[in-house]
């Protein structure tokens, strides 16, 4: 909780090395930015936007989920993979985030669940340190019956902590990024009920085997403008890989 430039989070048992899909927070100019370190999953971006006279940036804050096309998508399917999200939600995302105080907003949730963990599901590659990140973090998996959440909050001239002294005591806060809008991007890890608040995407198997389902990313926007983003066991016909459409030849 002292300052950093970029962050690889994910959520994970480090000593039995079972790990959940690692996240690059970083920042840019006024605004900051969240994508995978799985190569599949890297056409998927969070994108937070602070105040911007940029066109590309309509001229206010915004945040949004998009996707990234072109070379980075051929990158991914040609390492076997595609992003994976809610079939419901299509791109780009926009979202405003969850009021919490004074100019400040819980804008993105991380939340994977204990049955992510067990035996039998997919694991995510075991993340590597990356050159970029002045952290690298590992969120405790979740036990039995229990989820973990990485909460992302966003609030102007100081980082905002829903507990500062909790978060302290139990080494469970991160940040803040600062951008060169003297915005602060903190991240608080907790791990709770499953039953404290359901994440809004359910089970996406619908029945399906598990040997015909694989780990991916499901992403909702909650009624209180909160972005979830879930791991989630989904069948292999659920992925999204967003190929780009080529120009037919003359």
């Amino acid at each position: 909780m002292d300052g950093q430039q970029g962050i690889l989070i994910c959520i994970g048992n480090r000593p039995k090395r079972r790990f959940g899909y690692a996240s690059f927070i970083e920042w840019d100019k006024t605004s900051f930015y969240i994508k995978s370190e799985y190569e599949p999953l890297q056409s998927m971006k969070v994108s937070i936007h602070g105040p911007d006279p940029r066109p590309q940036h309509l001229g206010r804050q915004h945040f949004r989920l998009g996707v990234e096309r072109g070379r980075v998508v051929e990158a991914a399917l040609a390492a076997g993979g595609g992003w994976a999200t809610d079939p419901g939600v299509e791109t780009p995302l926009y979202f405003s985030g969850r009021h919490v105080g004074t100019d400040a907003f819980h804008i993105v949730r991380f939340s994977s669940d204990w049955t992510m963990f067990v035996k039998g599901v997919p694991l995510a590659p075991t993340p590597r340190l990356d050159p970029r990140a002045t952290l690298h973090a590992v969120a405790p998996a979740p036990r039995p019956s229990e989820v973990t959440h990485v909460d992302l909050y966003l609030s102007n001239d100081k980082p905002y902590w829903p507990d500062e002294e909790k978060a302290r005591e139990r080494n469970a806060g991160v940040g803040p990024i600062v951008n060169d809008a003297n915005m602060h991007l903190t991240a608080v890890v907790s791990c709770v009920s499953v039953n404290v608040e359901p994440d809004p995407v359910g089970d996406l198997t619908r029945g399906v085997p598990l040997t015909d389902c694989v780990r991916g990313v499901a992403a909702r926007v909650d009624s209180t403008g909160l972005l979830w983003m879930t791991e989630k066991l989904m069948p292999r016909s659920k992925l999204r890989t967003d190929r780009p459409q080529r120009r037919p030849r003359k």
